[in-house]
């Protein structure tokens, strides 16, 4: 399995790919260090070499790209699997309790990725807009404004 190609489902965040360093500690004191893989405000999708059983309490401390924001918020792990390209497990984390201004910083980094024409092919411009349609109203609204203007700056102009 690609650590890119996890299930959609239902989801009620945008899901971006990230790349960078979270330091996790289980229950009993336990560090290490995993890669985020992607992230949305309800979760994020890790690879680590530790081995995290479903249902695990993890405390997560991580710094969004491109900011100084350390966000710490407690996960539970929902679902894992073995990566077979680097022996590696990848582990599905569900953010517990995540509050402003947290949730906020997530939320507005996703949807700068709607600018990125690189990440809009990628995803899928049909894909997205399933995704979107998912969103609370108010951060729905925000995403279809971004990807409208954006769309207009390949309209002719007369």
């Amino acid at each position: 399995m690609s650590l890119n190609n996890t299930g959609r489902g239902k989801r009620t965040g945008l899901r971006v790919p990230v790349s960078f360093d979270v330091k996790c500690e289980l229950p009993g004191a336990q560090i290490f260090m995993a890669k985020a893989v992607n992230i949305s405000t309800a979760g994020m999708f890790i690879s680590t070499s530790e081995n995290i059983s479903i249902e695990a309490s993890v405390g997560l401390e991580f710094l969004l790209p491109e900011t100084l924001n350390s966000i710490q918020v407690q996960g539970q792990s929902v679902w894992s699997c073995k990566v077979e390209e680097d022996q590696r497990q990848g582990t599905g984390i569900k953010f517990v309790n995540l509050g402003n201004p947290y949730l906020n910083m997530i939320r507005d980094y996703s949807l700068t990725k709607l600018y990125d024409d690189n990440f809009v092919k990628q995803e899928g411009i049909l894909q997205l807009l399933d995704d979107i349609r998912n969103l609370p109203a108010e951060w729905r609204l925000k995403a279809y404004h971004i990807l409208i203007k954006k769309g207009s700056r390949h309209l002719p102009v007369d």
